[in-house]
């Protein structure tokens, strides 16, 4: 996705968006896009080579304004704690209820699972950058502990995929706002705080609960 779009690629994806909401993926065509719009076909070839670039740059713009809207909130929070809280809970619970995700099921629920599925890879890659990035930036500023913020940041991402795929099913209600924020805060927040224990640190607590310093008087 570039950088920048001009004000003619985002008339036309104000345009396909409209439509994709009004009659689903599939039945949108290019000629009500290009209508709706107020240029020709051939303008949004030359600018995104069809429909499915269209339609990719689409979900992809959603994607991150969404994240830039998790910015905002998270910036209204005190404490890092409370900030990765809002964060996480936000992007899990916005994610099921985006409206590309509940009028897409609502007006082509045939062709719903299908898209996000197919389309998911992106949106995890999208998601994964996102949260590596705001590690990064409290690591930084020595707000979280030093670790490989990647796999952290693909955990998280993908629970906020699956969720919107599967909201249903687990032991925890993610439709209840407070459960989810409970989750969050017991089971999301420390991970994101510490990192995932590899397997040197695991043998090296185990080592030392298996053998006390002797100056502490501890048994072994």
């Amino acid at each position: 996705m570039p950088d920048r779009y001009d004000s003619v690629d985002e008339s036309i994806m104000d345009a396909a968006l409209d439509r994709i909401l009004q009659v689903g993926i599939r039945r949108a065509s290019l000629e009500d896009i290009a209508r709706r719009a107020g240029i020709n076909r051939i303008t949004i070839h030359r600018r995104f080579a069809g429909k499915d670039n269209l339609v990719e740059a689409v979900l992809e713009r959603e994607t991150r304004r969404m994240l830039a809207e998790v910015t905002a909130i998270a910036t209204t929070a005190s404490g890092v704690e409370a900030q990765l809280e809002e964060t996480i809970l936000y992007v899990l619970l916005q994610t099921g209820i985006h409206r590309l995700v509940t009028q897409l099921l609502r007006v082509a629920p045939e062709e719903a699972l299908g898209f996000y599925t197919v389309q998911g890879e992106r949106l995890v890659a999208i998601g994964i950058d996102y949260i590596v990035g705001m590690l990064t930036h409290a690591q930084a500023a020595g707000l979280v502990a030093r670790y490989d913020p990647r796999p952290v940041a693909e955990l998280v991402a993908r629970l906020a995929h699956s969720l919107m795929l599967t909201p249903g099913g687990g032991s925890v209600d993610f439709t209840d706002p407070e459960l989810a924020r409970a989750f969050v805060r017991h089971s999301i927040v420390p991970l994101m705080k510490h990192g995932i224990a590899t397997t040197t640190e695991e043998v090296t607590d185990d080592d030392d609960r298996a053998h006390p310093d002797p100056a502490s008087g501890e048994a072994t």
